[in-house]
């Protein structure tokens, strides 16, 4: 929706203690392989928000079915957003072609029916989808990944995802995590599916440029929305305007190179110029030398590929694939400053 050339968020309805929220997997159906780690997750969603998860047919489908059947999984997608009864969805895990599913959405029910999606990592098709279609969402949120293992975070991860689902949340703060991790146990050969690799103490979040960005804003993982450059499902340009882009790189670690080649298509493609400032999480399995590598080659496309100097760009934030993480919220209004990001407005209605 563009009023006046600004794009314009449509809010999706604040969830209520005892709604129903459907559990989804529009990518890789893990549930299947591993249930009682999704059982975990889904216990916890309701132990922990009130919340009531309702599984739909696919969810827990063979994988191998749910590749062969993209259309099974955009039909649990469009059912989700057509019943009445369903406040929400959440996503059980990412994976690595959600793309497929997208030709299969029903556009005009799910623009009918607005409601609260969140997922991350190759879910950013879907969040991405939504951003297209006028839809506020959540970055952030899976099943498996994340609610999981929630007993083994800080309280404050508790009250951030409770104040973005259950109340209005403009004007919240969320601050950096004390302590973060990278990545999981063995799920095949752990007894404790709800455990975290052991924590190390967090680093302030790096401001290689500037110190504040305000604006918009649009969060992805950054090889999957490489994936989508070039596509009808790329988010449009005049969309992006006045926006804070956030992204964050996948447990694939790709190389400061490879990040670095990603952004150069984002600056061919126009996105950069139109920012008001670039925030990545942190980079999973990066050392202090690949991160230092990585910022200098995004910082030269910025200054001699865009003209872009002053853009401000910092890096290390909570979001992506560590833990603990902030529930971003996409198409809303917010503030980076520092080691806080502040919303400008509430995510919900």
């Amino acid at each position: 929706m563009q009023i006046d050339g600004e794009y314009m968020i449509r809010k999706p309805g604040r969830l209520k203690r005892g709604d129903r929220v459907a559990i989804v997997s529009p990518s890789k159906s893990l549930p299947s392989v591993l249930p009682r780690l999704a059982e975990i997750g889904i216990s916890n969603i309701r132990e922990y928000f009130d919340l009531e998860p309702v599984i739909f047919p696919h969810a827990f489908s063979d994988m191998e079915y749910t590749y062969l059947h993209p259309e099974a999984r955009a039909m649990d997608m469009n059912d989700a957003f057509a019943d009445s009864s369903i406040g929400g969805l959440i996503s059980t895990i990412g994976g690595d072609e959600s793309v497929r599913i997208l030709k299969h959405l029903d556009s005009s029910i799910i623009e009918s029916n607005p409601k609260l999606f969140m997922g991350f990592s190759d879910t950013s098709t879907i969040t991405a989808y939504l951003h297209s279609r006028n839809i506020a969402s959540i970055y952030g949120g899976a099943i498996m990944a994340g609610f999981a293992q929630m007993r083994n975070f800080p309280d404050d991860f508790v009250k951030y995802w409770e104040t973005m689902l259950l109340k209005d949340s403009s004007g919240f703060v969320m601050e950096r995590f004390e302590q973060f991790s990278e990545g999981y146990p063995n799920w095949s050969h752990t007894a404790d599916f709800s455990a975290v690799n052991t924590p190390v103490k967090s680093y302030h979040w790096n401001w290689v440029n500037g110190d504040r960005m305000q604006g918009k804003i649009f969060a992805a993982n950054l090889e999957t929305l490489d994936l989508l450059r070039g596509s009808v499902y790329f988010p449009q340009l005049s969309n992006l305007d006045d926006s804070i882009l956030l992204l964050e790189t996948s447990e694939n670690v790709p190389t400061p190179y490879q990040v670095e080649v990603m952004v150069r298509g984002l600056g061919i493609n126009g996105v950069l110029e139109r920012i008001n400032g670039l925030a990545f999480g942190r980079f999973r399995g990066y050392s202090k030398e690949m991160r230092s590598d990585v910022v200098s080659r995004i910082m030269r496309i910025l200054k001699f590929e865009v003209g872009s100097e002053e853009k401000p760009l910092v890096e290390g934030l909570d979001f992506g694939h560590t833990d603990p993480y902030f529930p971003v919220p996409v198409g809303i209004h917010a503030r980076i400053q520092g080691d806080k990001f502040t919303l400008l407005e509430s995510l919900t209605e």
